[in-house]
């Protein structure tokens, strides 16, 4: 009969120590989960930081070359106000997808 009690204790010490394994797992998953998605949308934020960072640091060169170049001011006016020299030429060339985007459409629809 003892040895009854004992395989009957440690079944129940077994019951429980899987009752806990499974309760802490059910309690743990969805704090994990949580926490994954946490840590995937911490690194795509470190990643538009980064790229931030990058653009930062490009338009305080860029800045810092107007600032202080006449050459790099001559290039903003010449390329983005289309400004020249006296006897230049300023020539524009437009892409080929440019030309279809203001052809009128077919579709007559009102």
């Amino acid at each position: 009969m003892d040895d009854k009690k004992k395989k009957i204790v440690l079944y129940f010490f077994y019951l429980v120590v899987v009752l806990i394994v499974v309760s802490s797992a059910v309690l743990i998953l969805p704090v994990y989960r949580k926490y994954q998605k946490r840590r995937t949308v911490l690194n795509q934020l470190k990643e538009l930081a980064e790229l931030k960072t990058i653009e930062c640091i490009k338009l305080n060169k860029e800045v810092y070359g107007l600032e202080n170049s006449s050459e790099e001011v001559e290039k903003v006016a010449r390329e983005k106000f289309g400004l020249c020299r006296k006897g230049e030429t300023v020539m524009q060339y437009e892409e080929p997808g440019a030309l279809d985007d203001k052809k009128p459409s077919s579709d007559n629809t009102n």
